[in-house]
């Protein structure tokens, strides 16, 4: 038996005698986002690490400094390495109690943290009792404290995909310490020729139009996100719910952007007509030939995605249309993209969020393949933005809870919340 354990980034680390300089905040986070919270107890998982997030966000809420914020984010930190127990039992091993602040105290120094007064650490343990008690009630249906305690914020305590959780925990540490964010995240629409790729990094941007989506993926190496405007989890039978309708809901003026995803079986029809009743057989419906021009494409990532299993819901679907609403308040932009007008809304909304917008649509322009598809460009751009803005604030699919297709991949489309 050793008396060390080995972390995520495999380093040899020693709970009972930790040194400072293992202590590494990827370790923390990936830790924490898959240990769970109430010993597994609560209606769905909830990570420490969602936790440690809305602390931090409760206390920058109630106007805490930036000292406490991080406190708050990183005050679980101690069970990425020992674990954590149950109350009843941890009152029971007063050696436990002794290992657990030992820990803490290093991490809080490792940190610039050891100094932290003492109102300091009672706003900690305020905050900490108040996301205890709205936890519970969520998702136990149990009151914690009577009176409930004050909250500056209302949190969300739904089920979140792991990875998401771990980047939004580095990236508000990031945040808070300072350092400079690093990125890469690729927004892809299909084109005539291949597709359009829009990838933005904290040092630039690339953009070019690829053969096939095989490519995309091969020229971006290890990238945060990569989200593409088509159909990807695909319907075999009536009893496979698509996102469809769902996104067409919120696009109220702006349905018609949605086509009717075909099933798999029509993907892969040989023609029009074949494709068409072989939908109506199996989802009771014909398709458009609009839906049935973009089979094709549809048909390049399904196929892609069963070769290579590692992309299985790592490659996303959205809709530019349904995160250009989400970027505006939640209001769809009726304007007509193929138009001026359109263009220039869109335009401006995507500046907010990027700042080097502008620059990427000049050099579009300027390029002799690019100019002819600036709309695929800018629909390319809106999704590189928002897979940069869920870095942060984590990405939310529709439908909330989406269905597998037979092969294993979610058939969702994911946006950001509302701005």
């Amino acid at each position: 038996m050793t008396d060390y354990i080995l972390t995520y980034s495999k380093i040899k680390f020693y709970p009972l005698e930790p040194l400072m300089e293992d202590i590494k905040i990827e370790d923390i986070a990936h830790a924490l986002s898959l240990m769970t919270r109430a010993n597994g107890h609560f209606r769905h998982f909830y990570s420490v690490a969602q936790h440690s997030i809305h602390c931090y966000q409760e206390a920058k809420g109630r106007g805490y400094s930036e000292r406490v914020q991080l406190s708050c984010l990183l005050h679980d930190a101690s069970e990425s390495y020992i674990s954590d127990l149950t109350r009843p039992v941890k009152r029971n091993l007063p050696e436990y109690f002794a290992i657990e602040e030992k820990l803490q105290d290093i991490i809080y120094d490792r940190f610039e943290l050891g100094d932290l007064s003492d109102g300091e650490h009672k706003q900690i343990k305020d905050v900490d009792d108040t996301l205890l008690h709205y936890e519970f009630e969520t998702l136990m249906e149990i009151h914690m404290f009577d009176p409930p305690p004050t909250k500056a914020l209302e949190h969300d305590f739904s089920q979140r995909d792991f990875a998401s959780v771990e980047k939004e925990f580095i990236s508000v540490f990031n945040k808070l310490t300072h350092v400079k964010n690093e990125f890469n995240c690729v927004g892809v629409d299909g084109c005539e020729g291949g597709w359009v790729a829009v990838s933005i990094t904290n040092a630039g941007f690339e953009i070019g139009i690829i053969g096939s989506i095989g490519e995309v993926l091969l020229n971006h190496n290890s990238p945060d996100s990569v989200l593409v405007d088509m159909p990807i989890g695909l319907p075999q039978s009536t009893d496979d719910v698509r996102p469809d309708g769902g996104v067409r809901a919120i696009l109220k003026g702006k349905t018609s952007s949605i086509f009717s995803t075909p099933c798999r079986q029509a993907v892969y029809a040989n023609t029009y007509d074949e494709a068409n009743e072989t939908n109506r057989q199996v989802l009771g419906k014909g398709i458009s030939k609009q839906s049935y021009a973009i089979c094709g494409k549809i048909k390049e990532i399904d196929d892609f995605l069963n070769n290579n299993t590692q992309y299985k819901n790592r490659l996303l679907e959205s809709h530019p249309e349904l995160c250009f609403a989400k970027l505006n308040y939640g209001k769809p932009i009726l304007e007509n993209k193929h138009k001026a007008e359109g263009l220039r809304i869109r335009i401006e909304l995507l500046s907010r969020y990027y700042e080097r917008t502008e620059e990427v649509l000049a050099y579009a322009r300027n390029d002799n393949k690019l100019k002819n598809c600036i709309d695929d460009v800018i629909d390319a751009l809106c999704l590189a933005v928002t897979g940069m803005l869920g870095l942060e604030t984590g990405l939310k699919s529709i439908p909330e809870n989406p269905m597998m297709d037979k092969q294993g991949i979610l058939m969702q489309m994911v946006h950001v919340a509302e701005a």
